[in-house]
């Protein structure tokens, strides 16, 4: 029960019904929001603690991986635990100011997740293009995907607003006033911008490395330290960027379409939307696989 999705105009509120009547009825939600939350929060911190025992100075995975990890755990902790408010309590009890800052933080870390990755994205075709690696470029990047994310959630915090129902407006309900494309305008930056942005600069990060790595040159520009710019570590970062890629789009594609394409089949629209959840919590058992990888072929490889 996103708030940016909650309609309330053709609300009736029932006098009569006990609301622990409908809480009960959202069991599945509550628990399924629940599960969400704490594997994910549960994951992600792992995450972050390997991160930290195998840090190098340097690393461009280390790095975006750390800021996309602490912005899924942000996002998390925010959009479940709001879902799980709203589930619980059926109307909105967390007052106005609630509801300006929840509903404009609400998809606040997810977007700011998917919008690192995109720059992940980039700076892999600039490293394994030019064959160098600019930490400015790193700390740009971060930044713009912050004020893009700032932005966005700024105007949501601007638009949402509280309407009562009921002839005592017993209800209240947090929802968009005046501007009804906002849902839309979201989807673009968390979504649709960073697909984009993952198609255009991933796959040919992807391509030039392969091109690279069959010339004479591959020898050259491959040494025995874990620098930002050898072939065979920009290799292993292109294959986790685009592993997370892949995991991004099974995740947020079905639900995206279906929300754009005006097709809100209850059930499979429930679904997607948990499918669509899920996504940050599987980012640490990629880390997890590429790093079990990684110690296979180098025993003496620190941290996971």
């Amino acid at each position: 029960m996103d708030m940016e999705y909650l309609d309330s105009s053709n609300y009736t509120y029932n006098y009569d019904l006990d609301i622990m009547s409908e809480t009960k009825e959202n069991t599945i939600p509550i628990t399924v929001n629940s599960v969400l939350l704490c594997v994910g929060v549960c994951a992600n911190i792992w995450m972050i603690i390997s991160l930290y025992k195998s840090w190098k100075t340097g690393s461009r995975m280390h790095f975006y991986l750390l800021a996309i990890c602490l912005a899924d755990v942000l996002g998390l902790c925010i959009r479940s635990g709001v879902s799980i408010g709203l589930y619980a309590t059926v109307v909105w009890r967390g007052g106005y100011y609630g509801c300006k800052i929840f509903s404009g933080l609400q998809m606040f870390g997810v977007t700011m997740s998917h919008l690192i990755l995109a720059g992940f994205n980039i700076d892999n075709l600039f490293t394994i293009s030019c064959s160098r690696s600019i930490k400015a470029l790193r700390i740009v990047f971060l930044l713009l995907s912050l004020v893009t994310t700032l932005i966005i959630s700024g105007v949501k915090l601007y638009l949402y607003r509280l309407v009562t129902v009921g002839v005592n407006s017993e209800a209240y309900f947090c929802i968009v006033d005046g501007f009804a494309m906002l849902p839309m305008v979201e989807t673009s930056v968390y979504f649709l911008l960073s697909f984009l942005v993952m198609l255009v600069f991933g796959l040919p990060s992807l391509f030039v490395w392969c091109c690279k790595k069959g010339t004479l040159n591959f020898d050259k520009e491959t040494g025995a330290d874990d620098s930002s710019t050898d072939l065979q570590f920009i290799g292993r970062d292109i294959g986790i960027v685009l592993a997370y890629d892949v995991v991004f789009f099974l995740c947020c594609v079905p639900y995206v379409v279906f929300f754009v394409l005006g097709y809100h089949f209850l059930t499979v629209i429930t679904v997607l939307a948990y499918l669509e959840a899920v996504n940050p919590c599987l980012n640490p058992f990629i880390y997890a696989i590429f790093s079990c990888i990684g110690r296979r072929r180098d025993r003496t490889t620190p941290g996971l």
